[in-house]
């Protein structure tokens, strides 16, 4: 059997194939062995492996029917778009008359509040936390280092309440869920931003030094400042909260329902979260040592509580926040009352220097828009803050000064001198706060906080900043290593109509 003569037609009948026969021959093997395998013996006509031809179809079949899925889907998703819409609508429609707040502060001031049905079973309520790590949400946000305290404040916001209604309950569980961190034992900073008037307000609801202390209490013993009943000053969280309420909730949420949700975590036990953990496990030693202490360590290991571990031991707490719950005058009840009165006689027995006066005689502050620091930035923006005491001011200062740069930040080299002037300018800025003070003993602490949080103030640092550091002396001030402070809590809430509350809250440990 040879191959066909390529030199001769091939007949009418027989389809034309290109055979491939690269072989050379005369070897012992025939030449239809060495033929390319999808091919067969010169005799044959056809290809052994047949076009895929049915391979096609099916494709084809499979594509037609996925693009006929896609669109039946896309069609089910404008409808349920469409029908959701169409239900908030009504729901908004009903509850339009409802849609402000007014504030009990004079000037009257208007705080819209996020609308809402208690027997609207139709519409889902707002989804868990953004997974977002930027942080981007549609309505609202709460901010607290608790997530279970996040939630309390966002549920607040559900009910109708505004920012600073929702920053009250937080705070409240925070104190509770990282006692360690705040509580009504320790004071705070709020600083209120109202949307309407774009103005801000700060509540100084910090502690006061009991009126037996005095400058030269801790000589020679410094641990008193830190641990022991000499150490406990006047707290202002409760006076701040209820004055925040009374002033500038939106009226819609009954001081009751604020402390509701912590009264049932105290009640049915809430697990010990990281943060409380670690720190009780710091301070174990002390804590054993501490009767009034007991009520951390848990009864069925006999150590404190570890993360996760149910505590249900903090009965006296709960007492304390019922009554003041259903107190019609919870600072009386807690600065004139009863509870002053335990409070003051178990600090006697103790040699504390804690006295009835030291709780009649305290005030939370209100600093209305004229004391308030604000700092301008470009692009329509700004900053504002509480006066000192607090640091706002060397907060505010830094990001003036920042301001006043321009960086590529697709370029490497600005991005590494970024970080630089960052540092730079923060070295002047805490400088300049080793001159502020409380104004009730410096008395240009206030004018202090001012200036440097000025336009001036910020173009002569950016004359004075360099492309190298220098020693402490160019800075000014002192740079002396202020003590840690590891007792502290921050608490960031907007509501839906872009007024704002953040709250600095602290024990002092």
């Amino acid at each position: 059997m040879t191959p066909p003569n390529q030199d001769q037609p091939s007949s009418s009948n027989a389809t034309s194939v290109q055979y491939y026969n690269t072989f050379p021959g005369g070897g012992t093997e025939s030449d239809e062995e060495n033929l390319p395998p999808e091919y067969g013996p010169f005799d044959e006509i056809e290809p052994l492996i047949e076009p895929e031809q049915l391979m096609k179809i099916r494709t084809l079949v499979t594509a037609v029917g996925l693009t006929v899925l896609v669109f039946t889907l896309l069609i089910s998703t404008v409808a349920f778009a469409s029908l959701y819409y169409h239900l908030l609508m009504q729901v908004r429609t009903r509850n339009q008359t409802k849609s402000t707040v007014q504030l009990k502060y004079k000037p009257t001031v208007i705080l819209p509040v996020l609308p809402y049905s208690q027997n609207n079973s139709r519409l889902p309520r707002w989804p868990p936390a953004s997974i977002s790590p930027l942080g981007k949400y549609s309505k609202a946000a709460v901010a607290a280092d608790n997530e279970i305290c996040s939630e309390i404040g966002r549920n607040i916001l559900l009910r109708g309440g505004n920012a600073v209604d929702s920053a009250i309950a937080a705070l409240f569980c925070i104190g509770v869920m990282d006692t360690h961190s705040a509580g009504i034992g320790g004071g705070h900073f709020m600083t209120i931003y109202n949307a309407s008037t774009k103005e801000c307000t700060v509540i100084d609801a910090r502690e006061v030094a009991p009126l037996a202390a005095t400058e030269n209490m801790y000589e020679n013993k410094w641990n008193d400042s830190r641990i022991g009943w000499k150490a406990v000053a006047v707290p202002g969280e409760l006076h701040g909260l209820r004055t925040e309420f009374e002033k500038f909730g939106s009226g819609k949420v009954e001081w009751k329902h604020l402390l509701k949700p912590t009264i049932d975590l105290l009640n049915e036990g809430y697990p010990t979260s990281h943060a409380l953990a670690k720190a009780l496990n710091q301070n174990e030693a002390r804590i054993h040592q501490e009767p009034t202490m007991k009520n951390y360590i848990n009864p069925e290991t006999g150590r404190v509580f570890q993360p996760g571990e149910q505590i249900k031991t903090r009965k006296n707490l709960l007492e304390t926040f019922r009554i003041l719950a259903n107190s019609t005058d919870p600072i009386k009840d807690f600065y004139e009352g009863i509870l002053t009165e335990k409070i003051v006689k178990e600090f006697k027995e103790n040699n504390g220097i804690l006295t009835m006066d030291d709780f009649k005689n305290y005030r939370s502050i209100i600093h209305s828009s004229q004391n308030v620091i604000y700092t301008k930035l470009k692009n329509g923006r700004g900053v504002c803050g509480p006066p000192p005491p607090s640091g706002s001011a060397v907060a505010q200062a830094i990001l003036n000064i920042m301001d006043g740069f321009e960086y590529n930040m697709k370029s490497f080299n600005d991005i590494e001198t970024l970080y630089h002037h960052f540092l730079e300018s923060s070295k002047f800025s805490y400088a300049a706060r080793s001159w502020l003070g409380d104004p009730a003993f410096v008395s240009n602490a206030t004018a202090i906080a001012k200036n440097i949080t000025s336009k001036e103030w910020a173009e002569w640092v950016r004359s004075k900043i360099t492309d190298e550091t220098h020693p402490d002396d160019y800075y000014g001030g002192s740079f002396e290593s202020p003590p840690q402070d590891h007792g502290t809590t921050h608490v960031s809430i907007i509501d839906a109509q872009g007024n704002a509350v953040s709250v600095t809250s602290t024990i002092n440990l």
